[in-house]
């Protein structure tokens, strides 16, 4: 579409036909200017294993979920050569995956917190003889 816009110009404006396969040359070449975020990627990629490590899919599912559609929007955006958003998407992913990671981490302290408060409890109970017949 950029190219058909260019040649209309190009053809319509005399003065622009010298300069329109250079400006096309320039505007192609900056589009294609952003490197793959392959460092972005493989950051991203650790981050969800971690989290995926640690429960976030079952523990804290809507961050998980965040976190895997910004990866694979991320990839997808690689394949379409769009490095530039590509790595933004990464970005977002590890920042989610982190934060569903964190999140799962908490979950699993605070069951444990309640786990151990109930076994105390049922000790108290028992120390202190509440509970039994006279």
């Amino acid at each position: 579409m950029l190219a058909r816009k260019l040649h209309q110009i190009a053809t319509t404006r005399p003065v622009l036909r010298r300069g329109a396969p250079l400006l096309a040359a320039l505007t192609l070449a900056a589009c294609a200017s952003a490197p793959p975020p392959t460092a972005e990627l493989g950051r991203a990629r650790e981050a969800l294993g971690r989290a995926e490590s640690a429960g976030a899919g079952e523990l804290a599912p809507v961050d998980y979920k965040m976190a895997r559609e910004s990866f694979d929007g991320g990839r997808a955006l690689i394949d379409e050569r769009e490095n530039a958003a590509a790595k933004e998407f990464l970005q977002k992913a590890e920042v989610r995956a982190e934060l569903a990671l964190a999140k799962a981490t908490a979950a699993r302290l605070r069951n444990e917190v309640q786990k151990q408060e109930a076994e105390n409890q049922a000790l108290r109970r028992e120390l202190l003889g509440e509970g039994q017949r006279p």
